[in-house]
């Protein structure tokens, strides 16, 4: 994955928006000496400076034992990684708010390479990523291997599934559609192409770097891809993204449940994210926020026929 490394890391390595920055500081502050990075992602990544709505932050922790002092904490952790929670901080004339989710180096590198079925991990970290904070160079070293092993593994399990002649933005777009596939999540449709749209020569840069590492992967004299893999192959990836889509719903709700119990304001967050998304509006009543666990249910069913989640 050597030719992965220079694309990835030139990404990561740029300077954080000041607001993210503090952000950074504040959950290095209360997790100390455990938190080896922190990565930040996801749409707010892509509006560069100006930051409109929820910070996507990823802590990692050398181990859950130090990032957390409670065993109820750390019990959680090691369920279902990561742990979600809620950050905001005041200043500079505006509130900065953040969602976060923490994860051991060493969870982070198994869920981002082919060891981890599901794409939860892998899927959402071959996206361009920023490093607000790197505990050291061996650090920084690491997170990027992770990043590179996780686009090389969804391209990789995607492979089999792409058109026989695609361009790389046509590849990418349909390799995350397929991730997308296997979680709850509001977004449209065209969301996956509207997202290599946006940094298309990263995502060309990084197929390019691919084509020497993945058999049946290649490119054609007119400079797009051909895809050549066996019937067989294909076979069992589509039962092996079957299974994923099934599955990773499951995995998807029960998370969210997690979450209730780790992350304050999760229900109205879930709620702001899903109407931002849908423009359908979610129903949160009093005995929903009473005993969430219990009666959040009916309203993902509703939402669910009603197609916000997909």
């Amino acid at each position: 994955m050597d030719q992965l490394y220079p694309i990835i890391g030139s990404r990561l390595d740029r300077s954080a928006p000041a607001p993210v920055a503090r952000l950074s500081d504040e959950v290095r502050r209360r997790f100390g000496g455990a938190v080896v990075g922190v990565l930040f992602y996801g749409s707010c990544l892509r509006q560069g400076d100006a930051l409109d709505g929820i910070v996507d932050l990823y802590i990692i922790v050398s181990d859950y034992s130090r990032a957390y002092s409670r065993w109820r904490s750390r019990i959680l952790a090691h369920v279902l990684p990561p742990t979600v929670g809620y950050l905001e901080l005041e200043g500079e004339g505006a509130t900065v708010r953040a969602k976060y989710a923490v994860i051991s180096i060493a969870d982070f590198r198994k869920g981002t390479s082919p060891r981890w079925f599901h794409s939860y991990l892998w899927g959402r970290f071959s996206q361009p990523c920023l490093l607000a904070y790197s505990r050291d160079p061996d650090a920084a070293d690491a997170i990027t291997g992770c990043l590179a092993r996780a686009a090389r593994t969804l391209v990789s399990k995607a492979l089999p599934l792409l058109d026989t002649r695609t361009d790389a933005v046509s590849a990418w777009a349909q390799a995350l559609d397929l991730s997308y596939g296997t979680e709850l999540r509001p977004e449209s449709k065209s969301r996956a192409r509207e997202l290599v749209e946006a940094d298309r020569n990263f995502y060309e840069q990084l197929l390019q770097g691919l084509e020497t590492e993945l058999p049946g992967l290649a490119r054609s004299p007119e400079g797009d891809f051909q895809i050549r893999v066996s019937a067989p192959r294909r076979i069992v990836a589509r039962l092996g993204w079957g299974t994923r889509r099934v599955t990773g719903k499951l995995m998807s709700t029960l998370r969210w449940i997690k979450a209730l119990g780790t992350f304050e304001g999760g229900l109205d967050y879930a709620a702001w994210k899903l109407e931002r998304h849908s423009g359908v509006k979610v129903h949160i009543t009093d005995r929903m926020r009473r005993r969430p666990w219990l009666h959040v249910w009916g309203e993902l069913i509703r939402l669910y026929r009603r197609g916000v989640l997909r």
